[in-house]
């Protein structure tokens, strides 16, 4: 059951991040994280859709789900608490970077509290793996 849940946990975060990025925080998330726009059309323009990129999340996001729940399930703790602790432990390791890459805040939090929410969903799964 940790593999079925960890793959619907995975394509749910996945769609979260369709959403976050693409649709909740866009402009936000565009303007802080430095993206050049044009480029992004040029590549488009040229047949680069970053399909290979969105494959590469999917495959990411669904084995840190199968991962996160398994970890759950083996230490046999509460899944949010641990799905949570594990959020935050993945959002303070992120957060050395961002402070040498000087990266803007709202860069930070826009990243970091879709990773939080991701583990969350991975969470409430947990509980019915």
């Amino acid at each position: 059951m940790t593999l079925v849940f960890g793959i619907v946990a995975g394509l749910i975060a996945f769609a979260i991040g369709g959403l976050w990025y693409g649709l909740i925080f866009r402009d936000a998330w565009i303007k802080a994280s430095g993206i050049d726009m044009a480029k992004v059309e040029a590549d488009r323009q040229a047949g680069k859709n970053g399909q290979k990129e969105m494959v590469i999340s999917l495959v990411i996001e669904v084995l840190t789900a199968i991962i996160t729940i398994f970890f759950i399930k083996t230490l046999g703790v509460s899944p949010l608490h641990a799905a949570g602790g594990m959020g935050v432990i993945a959002v303070l390791a992120s957060l050395k970077n961002y402070v040498f890459e000087q990266r803007p805040i709202n860069l930070i939090l826009i990243n970091e509290s879709y990773k939080l929410v991701c583990y969350l969903v991975v969470g409430i799964l947990a509980l019915f793996a």
